[in-house]
């Protein structure tokens, strides 16, 4: 699937038959040299019965706050052993981004709307007889319904309109066309597929900037993915890549991620006791020399 659905990719199939409801993701982080920090952070994700991410959200750190906290004094048979003291407590305040998707009768995404404070932006999908995205509309929308948890319609502006066309160039490739809103082709890209449909790489171009973005993927015997590659221009040349690692049942346990060929993030995953679901994972940030503990909590239909 081309359109991005939260931070993980999830297989329908998979969700499906484990009739997994909900997952909600808790996070804490631990710096070196000091106590775990709880931050709030969270993400979630809730899935229809055909294994159809419906919603998700996640947490983003608006602001801090500092607050001073006395201390009583402690004492043991009337004697002070500790005197009464002043502690600094920061709380961590933060704003919650929720996304809901909606599908068609074919499983494919046809509206994508996010809520960011009082606005949502929303995404609409339209597709060619072959099932790739043709048109793409962004728009700003507002919620007049009275109960916030429902969407109705008020003001809605177009922000952004593209279209898609694509020629296939063999049988394993693929060019791909984006043309703005005047319809002028602003970006181009090459997608390259195996005999079995992974897609081995897609490189996109754009037209003014000479810009350019390149995914590149690799595959084991049994279509796992080994290494993800993302090469860009944007910001200078930048070159980020991801390796993965399984067990002998084909279970991920690892995932090794690369900046400019320094390492960044060790990324180890923990299994149930079936090696089916995912109980927590630990993130070792070499970048900012810390550890983030992941911690995955399921609802079932």
């Amino acid at each position: 699937m081309d359109i991005a659905v939260g931070s993980t990719n999830f297989n329908a199939e998979r969700i499906k038959k484990n009739k997994i409801k909900s997952i909600s993701i808790f996070i804490v982080d631990k710096p070196d040299g000091t106590v775990i920090i709880d931050k709030g952070a969270s993400k979630g994700y809730e899935f229809d019965e055909n294994g159809n991410i419906k919603r998700y959200y996640f947490t983003v750190l608006n602001k801090t706050q500092t607050e001073e906290i006395e201390l009583p004094a402690i004492k043991k048979k009337g004697r002070i052993i500790r005197p009464a003291r002043m502690r600094t407590n920061t709380k961590y305040i933060n704003d919650t981004v929720s996304i809901n998707v909606f599908y068609d009768a074919k499983n494919r995404i046809i509206t994508k709307r996010v809520k960011s404070g009082d606005y949502y932006d929303a995404y609409y999908y339209e597709y060619n007889e072959h099932g790739q995205i043709k048109k793409e509309l962004h728009c700003k929308e507002t919620n007049v319904s009275e109960n916030k948890k429902e969407f109705k319609m008020g003001v809605q502006n177009i922000l952004s309109s593209e279209t898609f066309e694509y020629t296939v160039l063999t049988p394993t490739q693929i060019k791909k066309r984006c043309l703005n809103d005047e319809g002028r082709e602003y970006k181009k890209a090459i997608i390259n597929y195996d005999i079995k449909g992974n897609k081995l790489s897609e490189t996109y171009e754009f037209m003014v900037s000479w810009m350019r973005q390149e995914t590149t993927y690799q595959y084991d015997l049994n279509e796992k993915l080994l290494k993800r590659t993302y090469q860009s221009n944007e910001s200078g040349e930048v070159k980020t890549f991801s390796i993965f690692e399984y067990t002998k049942n084909d279970v991920l346990i690892t995932e090794t991620i690369f900046k400019n060929d320094v390492l960044t993030d060790e990324i180890n995953y923990l299994y149930d006791e079936t090696n089916t679901l995912v109980k927590s994972e630990v993130n070792r940030d070499h970048k900012n020399a810390s550890i983030a503990i992941v911690k995955y909590f399921y609802t079932f239909y």
